[in-house]
């Protein structure tokens, strides 16, 4: 018993698997890199063990290390010495610091060959660590301050799990996660399977230029490493746009479709609320070759919205210039989230149309009184004039560098049809529309005073077939307090081929 405890004690002096010979190596050949440390100690009770301190792993192509650990403990059991000698009960990580270089710049940092290791580990602790990603541009990493981070089950051709909390800076907020990660596929590493959950709690919008607000969020995703569907939901509680500066609670659920080595995602089911108002989304977040860089293309559509959830959002008056049941389509193309968000935002194929419309009530009077001019009434002033909701305000619009350009706008009160055309820049309200006007009544019926007297001998002049008279109009000036005007024209525009192009927009 004595020779066979000697010669045990004797061969594990040789081959002592925490010790600096036996340690070390692995750490070099598993990384493919130069390992530095300052001291290094083991201990054999309550169990064996190493203690690493000033651990750091250098780039493979410098010398700026890649890993840095204040202090890095192994631990194992007495009875895996014999029965699991490859196995490490566990590794605890202190003051761990992981910096990931710019894409240009990254290369192989693991063991590139697809030889299995025959080590596991039963669980490795890395509390208090912080991860660094370089940006190419030359800017200030991104960092992610990891407050607790616990993988379970390590071993070649298993899947591991783990949980982490930390705080992510884009946006910067607080992540919790849990989830089944493996087995790792070193040969195809986007077929590397994992599925789990995400939570993500008072992530700030502020710092984007354009927008601000703060974001909630839950989802479950499962999959592999380049297809990996994602489920979930998200709130923003007061999303707002800088320009505007009104906040408005803006809700979604989401089904996507993630490429994690890639970063694209494919947007294949998003419905969502803008106050109170649905819409559904769908489109992809993806590289673009002509620019260098990822952007975003979306198309969404609104079947029951309300105009002033809309208005709201983008207008920066005390109250919505409009309210109504409103439907809008089209294409959104945003090519850098940066400086001017409403600068970079392109929509393209867009449509409108609201109905039962009310505006604010110095525009609402005027409309009050278009209408019943447009039809005839004798009226002294806008206030004797009876409250009438706009039939039908429709057309297409696009948008580029925050300007608004809209076609074949129509408008109609009783009485009254409208068909311009014109411009409304986002950044200062500043409206700009010129078209015509059809009325029921005749031009002198249309004024008050000494004018209709004036203008009845021209009724024959600027009568239209189907419409009492038409007349070019103009609408100028900041949206909530436009000018209008008016010029009598002798143009022989018909508003029915209008009126015709506009149902056919309808259906």
């Amino acid at each position: 018993m004595l020779v066979a405890l000697g010669a045990l004690i004797f061969f594990y002096s040789l081959h002592w698997p925490y010790s600096e010979r036996m340690v070390i190596p692995a750490l070099q050949d598993t990384f493919e890199t130069k390992v530095i440390f300052q001291s290094f100690h083991y201990f054999y009770f309550p169990n064996p063990g190493c203690v690493i301190e000033g651990l750091s792993l250098a780039s493979p192509r410098g010398q700026t290390p890649l890993v840095r650990v204040q202090k890095m403990t192994i631990t194992g059991r007495y009875s895996d010495l014999i029965a699991q000698p490859r196995h490490v009960a566990s590794i605890r990580l202190d003051g761990l610091i992981v910096r990931v270089p710019e894409p240009a710049k990254r290369g192989g940092f693991l063991k590139s060959d697809e030889s299995e290791s025959k080590v596991s580990i039963g669980a490795v602790t890395a509390d208090g660590s912080v991860l660094e990603i370089e940006n190419a541009n030359g800017t200030e990493p991104l960092q992610f301050a990891i407050q607790k981070l616990t993988v379970s089950s390590i071993a070649a051709g298993k899947p591991m799990t783990y949980t982490v909390n930390m705080n992510v800076p884009e946006p910067q907020g607080e992540l919790e996660s849990e989830g089944v990660f493996g087995p790792w596929q070193p040969g195809a590493v986007g077929n590397t399977a994992l599925h789990g959950s995400v939570k993500l709690t008072n992530a700030s919008l502020d710092k984007y230029a354009g927008i601000a607000g703060s974001l909630h969020s839950t989802e479950t995703f499962s999959g592999k490493l380049d297809q990996m569907q994602v489920i979930g939901e998200a709130a923003s509680p007061d999303f707002e746009l800088k320009s505007a500066k009104h906040r408005i609670l803006v809700t979604s659920r989401f089904l996507v479709i993630v490429n994690a080595m890639k970063g694209e995602v494919y947007l294949k089911d998003v419905t969502g609320r803008i106050g109170e108002t649905p819409l559904k989304v769908t489109g992809d977040i993806g590289q673009n070759a002509k620019i260098g860089r990822r952007e975003t293309t979306l198309a969404f559509a609104i079947d029951n919205g309300r105009a002033e959830d809309l208005l709201w959002l983008f207008n920066s008056a005390k109250k919505p210039p409009m309210i109504g049941d409103a439907r809008c389509s089209g294409h959104v193309r945003v090519s850098r989230f940066g400086p001017g968000f409403l600068e970079n935002l392109t929509v393209t194929a867009g449509k409108f149309e609201i109905r039962n419309g009310h505006f604010q009530e110095t525009t609402q009077l005027k409309a009050n009184e278009l209408s019943a001019r447009a039809l005839g009434r004798k009226i002294k002033n806008a206030s004797e004039a009876p409250e009438v909701s706009v039939t039908n305000l429709s057309g297409d619009v696009t948008i580029e560098k925050a300007v608004a350009h809209l076609s074949t706008l129509y408008f109609e009160v009783p009485g009254a049809r409208a068909r311009m055309d014109g411009t409304y820049n986002f950044d200062n309200n500043q409206v700009d529309l010129r078209g015509d006007l059809w009325t029921n009544a005749h031009v002198s019926e249309d004024t008050k005073g000494i004018k209709s007297v004036l203008l009845e001998p021209f009724d024959p002049v600027f009568a239209r077939k189907h419409a009492g008279a038409m007349v070019a109009v103009t609408m100028t000036g900041n949206i909530d307090e436009p000018a209008f005007g008016t010029v009598l024209t002798k143009k022989k525009t018909a508003w029915a081929k209008g009126q015709k192009s506009n149902e056919n927009k309808r259906q």
